[in-house]
């Protein structure tokens, strides 16, 4: 129920994706992703589901998370016992990709920490000439570590690369505690 969630809130913040297919699968993304969160020291993706021919929800190990992250050593009191509310949706164009939804919440600092760094491990993964200067800019560009008293709150903010237009938006927490990029690859070519 929680992936279905999750596509939809992508759906709302963005409405489909249109784009021209690119030649990476599912599958491709999957193993190279998987292969940059290990080295990234996160939790890999736990698994993918189908939700039809044309998309799959996934879902990250959160064993990680959980073990680096105590309770105990929180100094702002907001961690708690949850689970990593990180999801993907991985949208198709035939065979191939047409866009990727990052959706997690900032409800807690660990929580934003998580959803910040799975999305730096993805820019690299789809970007592997971007160097961690850059990836780390385009973040920054995305507002998607801002707070409720920046001025552009509850807008979305958009980076264009040449592999993708990667399009964030962060509410302000009295409405959601959301956070959701839709990552548009460009035709490889």
């Amino acid at each position: 129920m929680r992936l279905l969630l999750s596509i939809l809130f992508v759906s709302a913040l963005f409405g489909s994706a249109h784009a021209q297919s690119a030649s990476l699968t599912e599958r491709r993304l999957i193993d190279l992703f998987d292969t940059r969160l290990a080295r990234d020291g996160l939790d890999p993706i736990r698994a993918c589901r189908g939700k039809d021919d044309e998309s799959y929800a996934c879902t990250f190990d959160d064993t990680e998370y959980l073990t680096t992250i105590s309770p105990r050593s929180d100094v702002t009191d907001s961690i708690g016992e949850s689970r990593s509310p990180t999801s993907m949706t991985v949208i198709l164009a035939g065979n191939a990709i047409d866009a990727i939804g990052l959706i997690g919440d900032r409800a807690s600092p660990a929580d934003l920490i998580n959803f910040t760094a799975h999305l730096e491990s993805l820019l690299h993964t789809i970007g592997p000439q971007k160097s961690d200067y850059d990836v780390e800019q385009d973040t920054l560009d995305l507002g998607v570590m801002r707070g409720d008293s920046d001025g552009d709150i509850g807008k979305a903010r958009v980076v264009t690369e040449n592999f993708a237009t990667i399009r964030c938006l962060n509410q302000p927490l009295a409405v959601s505690a959301g956070i959701a990029c839709m990552i548009t690859l460009k035709h490889a070519g």
